[in-house]
């Protein structure tokens, strides 16, 4: 009897012949990302519901059998797909995508969002000085547990690669529980992004059950700045104590870091207390000038020591190499897009908001990007009246997809060191900082 092959439970097969021929698949629980050729791709979805043996699979794609046997083998190696039938659940049908709908925008799109922010409470225990995700003051708004239910199983039919939980605080919310147990079920890569200082065993616990990876906000190695930074008294002591709970139950967990007026010459002991309490990587961001922010501006670096800190960070980021991962993907700019830096040579600007991700607000209006959560000049739909999907493919989205070239920027057009900038693809920064989304950098106005 021939050795039939099955898809690993945690790939994600994403199709993408309108986005320069991107065939892909992405293992969540490892973050791995294998690209394929279009009959590799068509190989691994012949068994997305069902094993096949090598004959079956050349047979019905239309491959070679020796060449098929030798890619079956190779994705076998790197663990995409196992010999043997899986008794795993069949997964979820997959949303089919009219391809009439790409030609409604200049420049192409994905399918579907790579990742999607979920903001599920505006619930919060304490009073940060940076806080964006809550405009108004003082009101309570959050996403029902049917509701939550309902954004999962779409973003897992659309082949939402990552889902990242946010709030608020997410621990705040009422079904916390019962949220993370439906994540538990759900073909996708889960990350929670919390404060910490409502961690405990019990909570831990549904972290590693659910196969939920902790981010935790840490600001400072000083307990005073810390605290100052997020309004309460006592929360870096409780943050230190999640941080230890974490390590000692063998949990994976990451930590963000706002680096502000008062920690810029601290990022190497905050790194080294990230190390001590393992975690396997921290993320360092700037402050944006948004939402509460803007009443707190005396945190705000300038835009010279920012850049004196990045050169420094470039270092620790190789010093501190095999012991954690210094990210600096989001610090003072968003990497763009290779296709974004393809696409501005023909006059085009474009980023990853409304191409590759979306964010979803606790009152369930999408935005491009958590930089505008909440801002209704920005709003695209809400989950309450539409389909995600409906949602991805609307009108509206033209801003992001073609609608905005650089003959219409009104500094950068004229810079002779425009097509070396990574600072002008993301209009929604200048928007943010300085009301005018054609106007440039902050580090040019």
């Amino acid at each position: 009897m021939s050795q039939k092959f099955s898809l690993n439970s945690s790939v994600i097969l994403r199709s993408e012949p309108q986005y320069y021929g991107t065939y892909a698949a992405f293992d969540y629980r490892r973050v791995r990302t294998e690209f394929l050729k279009e009959e590799e791709f068509r190989a691994l979805e012949s068994i997305y519901d069902e094993p096949a043996d090598v004959k079956t699979i050349s047979k019905k794609v239309g491959m070679d059998y020796e060449r098929c046997e030798r890619f079956l083998k190779r994705m076998t190696k790197s663990r995409f797909i196992k010999a043997g039938i899986d008794n795993q659940n069949k997964p979820p049908e997959r949303v089919k995508v009219d391809p009439k709908l790409y030609g409604k925008f200049p420049i192409p799109f994905l399918s579907a969002p790579a990742s999607v922010d979920i903001f599920i409470t505006s619930r919060c225990n304490l009073n940060c000085v940076h806080c964006f995700s809550s405009v108004e003051e003082g009101t309570l708004h959050e996403l029902s547990i049917s509701e939550l239910n309902s954004i999962f199983n779409q973003l897992e039919s659309m082949g939402v690669l990552e889902v990242r939980i946010n709030g608020g605080e997410p621990f705040l919310h009422p079904e916390i529980d019962r949220i993370l147990l439906t994540l538990k079920e759900k073909r996708f890569r889960k990350v929670i992004l919390t404060n910490g200082t409502l961690l405990d065993e019990k909570n831990v616990n549904l972290l590693k059950e659910s196969e939920t990876i902790p981010t935790i906000s840490l600001d400072d190695s000083e307990e005073e700045d810390h605290d100052n930074f997020r309004g309460v008294k006592g929360s870096f002591k409780r943050t230190i104590e999640a941080l230890e709970l974490l390590q000692r139950n063998g949990v994976q967990y990451g930590i963000n870091c706002c680096l502000h007026e008062k920690n810029l010459n601290r990022y190497g002991k905050i790194i080294d207390l990230a190390i001590k309490y393992g975690a396997y990587r921290i993320a360092f961001l700037d402050l944006k000038v948004t939402g509460r922010m803007k009443k707190n501006v005396e945190w705000v670096p300038s835009y010279r020591e920012y850049q004196e800190v990045m050169l420094n960070l470039m270092m620790d980021k190789l010093r501190y190499r095999g012991r954690i991962d210094v990210a600096l993907d989001v610090f003072l700019h968003c990497q763009p897009l290779k296709e974004s830096i393809l696409e501005a040579r023909k006059g085009f600007v474009s980023c990853q908001a409304g191409r590759i991700r979306l964010s979803i607000d606790s009152r369930g209006s999408v935005y491009p990007c958590n930089l505008v959560l909440s801002d209704p000049k920005w709003k695209i739909s809400n989950i309450k009246n539409e389909k995600i999907q409906d949602i991805w493919f609307s009108q509206k989205w033209l801003f992001f997809r073609g609608g905005i070239k650089i003959s219409d920027l009104k500094k950068c057009r004229e810079c002779k060191d425009l097509m070396r900038c990574k600072d002008f693809y993301c209009r929604l920064l200048p928007y943010v900082t300085n009301g005018d989304f054609f106007g440039p950098h902050a580090r040019c106005s």
